[in-house]
């Protein structure tokens, strides 16, 4: 599992479909059991941290390598500081 990045491009809010990735991550017992169980926790309180940043309750975070078009304004949310 890849650190948590100190930067992003943007963040989807994922609040309303939250139970079901955490189903699919559980789903994956041979990556979340045993001693890596702790890891669900982690995904969860990071995408907790970073909804908050957002103003959501969750959100999945992504970065970028090159700029992004977006042909449709309506997708954009308005940010908790923005």
């Amino acid at each position: 599992m890849e650190p948590i990045w100190n930067r992003f491009d943007f963040a989807i809010d994922v609040s309303k479909v939250y139970e079901k990735k955490r189903q699919a991550m559980a789903a994956y017992e041979s990556v979340f059991s045993g001693q890596q169980a702790q890891m669900l926790n982690r995904v969860e309180n990071a995408d907790r941290y970073f909804g908050g940043l957002v103003g959501v309750e969750y959100a999945e975070i992504f970065r970028c390598r090159s700029p992004v078009l977006i042909d449709d304004l309506s997708v954009l949310g308005k940010a908790r500081f923005g």
